[in-house]
């Protein structure tokens, strides 16, 4: 199911590349990077992973001139062996779909909304059936910000920030440490009830605000003639269900993107 609604988004993200090529700017890009990946569940496990692996991604953004529109999709897979633990294998896999609409305020500057349509991450340990596999869904709103600094020589910067107002999130880490405790405590939950595990049963999810959870995503691009960025980007989503035992899933990501198309309107 996962791999079957990633394909989907990534047709529609082709879909509405192609479409913005009327723009006065548009750009279609290919990137390939890494990505380190830390995550922690401190419920009961006080697990803690890190691991660098290879994330390809594609995307496009379109460039006018009062507003900017931008699409991307991007995937990562790694086993992961804890140093302690070397015969425990764990699967980690992930994607994220996204599109934007941001408008232009001041030069050089545009304020507007992303939309992370889905963004899926789960973890799976061999050999385990008590609960310990891990997966989070969301479609999350982010209020958005991003400035260009042109630069000489064909040289440009570009600074974004995404901060996270409103998710749509099923999320069961280790031991089901984001269920309500109330449900814990009267044991409406089992570590492998079936319908709890499911990411995609609309009755899982649940909305978060941001007063309820903090989600931030920072980037910064260095772009050459318009035909190459490098991209850093850090992006790191903290709550607490229960008091005390938080969540977080945190990812920096050092990316390469080439723009293939690059089509500018006369």
């Amino acid at each position: 199911m996962p791999k079957a609604l990633f394909k989907t988004h990534l047709s529609l993200l082709l879909l509405a590349a192609c479409l913005g090529l009327s723009a006065q700017e548009t750009k279609i890009y290919l990137g390939v990077g890494g990505l380190r990946h830390a995550y922690q569940d401190t419920r009961f496990t006080n697990l803690q992973q890190e691991k660098y692996v290879a994330k390809p991604e594609l995307g496009f953004s379109r460039i006018a001139e009062k507003d900017l529109w931008n699409a991307n999709a991007s995937a990562f897979a790694y086993n992961y062996t804890f140093p302690s633990e070397e015969r425990i294998n764990t699967s980690i896999l992930g994607y994220n779909v996204r599109v934007g609409y941001l408008r232009n305020l001041a030069p050089n500057f545009y304020l507007g909304a992303n939309w992370d349509i889905v963004d899926y991450w789960q973890r799976s340990t061999e050999g385990l059936l008590n609960g310990a596999d891990a997966f989070k869904l969301s479609s999350d709103l982010y209020l958005s910000a991003k400035y260009f600094l042109p630069l000489k020589d064909n040289w440009g910067f570009e600074f974004g920030l995404d901060w996270g107002v409103l998710s749509f999130i099923n999320q069961v880490p280790s031991f089901s440490a984001a269920f309500p405790q109330n449900l814990i405590d009267n044991g409406e939950i089992t570590f492998v009830d079936a319908d709890t595990r499911k990411a995609y049963k609309i009755d899982n999810m649940t909305t978060k605000a941001f007063w309820e959870m903090f989600y931030l995503r920072s980037f910064v691009e260095l772009n050459f003639k318009k035909r190459l960025t490098l991209a850093y980007i850090w992006d790191m989503r903290t709550y607490s269900d229960n008091k005390s035992y938080p969540i977080t899933n945190a990812m920096h990501s050092l990316m390469l993107r080439w723009h293939f198309v690059n089509h500018q309107k006369k």
